[in-house]
This record gives C-alpha cells, sequence and structure tokens, in this order.
C-alpha cells in the first residue's frame, strides 16, 4: 500500500523530509500508537539496503505531518536526489518478515528523458 509520493523541494534536500497526508498517513503508522509521536521507520530502497529514520509526527492545525529528522540527509546524499526528483513510501506485509516498509525513487530526469521520447513519437 502506498503510504505517499512527493516531489522534493529543497528544504526535503538539505534540511528534513516532511509530509502531510492526512487519515492515510495515520492509519498506515498506526501500529506505532503509543509512541508519543516519535517513531523510528525501517525502510528498504530497490537495492535491497535498508535505512533508519527517525521520524515525528506532528499535529499540525490542517492535519497531522511525518518528519523524517535523522537518516534522511544520508539517504538524499547516497542516491544523488535533487529538487523535483519523487520519492514513494510503501508499506507491505509479509507472511515471514512481517511489516515492511519500502522507499522508491523515481529521477526528474529520467521522467524528463521519457517525456521527450513519447513528444517525438506522438505519444503525448
Amino acid at each position: 500500500m502506498e503510504i505517499f509520493a512527493t516531489v522534493l523541494t529543497i528544504t526535503d534536500i538539505e534540511r528534513r523530509l516532511s509530509v502531510s497526508n492526512g487519515c492515510l498517513l495515520l492509519q498506515a503508522l498506526s501500529h506505532f500508537n503509543g509512541c508519543h509521536g516519535r517513531i523510528v521507520l525501517n525502510v528498504k530502497d530497490d537495492e535491497g539496503t535498508f535505512w533508519n529514520f527517525r521520524c515525528l509526527i506532528r499535529t499540525e492545525r490542517y492535519g497531522p505531518k511525518l518528519v523524517i529528522v535523522s537518516g534522511w540527509i544520508d539517504f538524499v546524499r547516497t542516491k544523488d536526489l535533487r529538487q523535483g526528483d519523487i520519492v514513494v513510501l510503501f508499506r507491505e506485509e509479509d507472511v515471514i518478515a512481517g511489516m515492511e516498509y519500502k522507499i522508491e525513487v523515481k529521477k526528474k530526469n529520467s521522467f524528463s528523458s521519457l517525456n521527450r521520447i513519447k513528444g517525438s513519437l506522438g505519444l503525448n
């Protein structure tokens, strides 16, 4: 199940990732109840590397917000993320491993190249 997808901003690249996604986010993270807004997400990327993201769930005027405060910048640097890239977080339930979180990165340049190719073929 997709928890969120977000287009990265300068703040996301330089400081922290902040995502407000309302009820879907809270439902996906419901098994962290009782943690007083602080959680550690163990996330596996598309290469099989595990990342530990320390997060806060802040209560905002317009709904809850997930803020990844630790481990995120290392991920950004390792993946060479840039403004405009897309990050997608999934939650999957595995019979053997239990609950797993996975993260995917979609680079902005790959979208631009695909759109140019589609345009040149008249597929847009």
